[in-house]
């Protein structure tokens, strides 16, 4: 390893040509968070291979030195030397769902995510999440999503309240109905009771069975929960979500999501 240089495993989130030759790329490293990079020459180049593909975990060799290229942009970057592949998750791009879900956890840590923080923990719930896209049948891609931002809310410390109703405080197994309804301004959740004669509070139904399922996301691990209701179901809690994140997360509402529409919109599962 060339002197004042590290190496470091990183996902990389989104790439930019650069020039004619160069690629200006948003890694997300294991140990130093997210932050901005130029690879030098890094268009079809050998040393760099398929390690600059999207959702591709990488070994990086990076300069601890940093270089300014104001006309791009104000932040410093930080140089790649090299890279070695360590997985690429090649079987996401087979199915449409699976490359939206994944594209959209992309966009949450590029526009969420603080820079240069440590998220050690985020790192591996990403991958995690990576994998059990690749893993399981493309009808849970939504599923996948709405535990990762359940798992993400958490780590900002904005998690929504879904064990009990916001007013009379009964359980899911406690309320009757087979629907509950979001609040995003209070992040939980109302019951049917609590509800009554409040047609605005009614705005976002959400089954039970799905409740269950966002709960159970946000005690184990992603590729250890059972989702239970369907992908229509999960829909709708990716609505809730997405308007939580955008109510409680600061700045977010200035540039809210915009790859969560292809989720919205599934195609037909056979």
């Amino acid at each position: 390893m060339i002197p004042h240089t590290v190496r470091d495993l990183a996902y990389v989130l989104k790439t930019t040509p650069y020039k004619d030759r160069d690629v200006i790329a948003v890694l997300f490293t294991e140990s130093k968070g997210k932050f901005t990079s130029i690879a030098r020459n890094g268009v079809q180049s050998r040393r760099f291979g398929g390690s600059l593909d999207l959702f591709t975990a990488s070994d990086f060799e990076i300069d601890s030195k940093t270089i300014q290229l104001s006309e791009v942009t104000d932040e410093r970057l930080v140089q790649i030397l090299s890279a070695q592949s360590r997985h690429a998750c090649g079987k996401l791009s087979k199915y449409f769902e699976k490359l939206s879900a994944a594209s959209c956890l992309n966009e949450i840590l590029l526009k969420a995510l603080p820079a240069h923080k440590p998220a050690n923990e985020i790192f591996k719930l990403y991958g995690n999440c990576l994998i059990a896209l690749e893993e399981m049948e493309y009808s849970k891609a939504s599923a996948i999503v709405n535990a990762f931002i359940l798992k993400f809310t958490q780590w900002l410390g904005v998690q929504p309240s879904l064990t009990r109703c916001l007013a009379c405080q009964k359980t899911l197994a406690e309320v009757s109905g087979n629907e509950v309804y979001a609040q995003v301004s209070q992040g939980a959740w109302l019951c049917e009771t609590c509800t009554q004669g409040r047609s605005e509070q009614k705005r976002t139904a959400l089954s039970k069975t799905l409740m269950f399922d966002a709960y159970q996301a946000m005690l184990n691990p992603i590729r250890k929960t059972q989702f239970e209701a369907g992908p229509n179901e999960h829909e709708a809690l990716l609505g809730f979500l997405e308007q939580h994140l955008l109510y409680f997360v600061p700045g977010l509402d200035r540039q809210p999501l915009s790859s969560t529409r292809f989720l919205k919109f599934q195609l037909p599962f056979a």
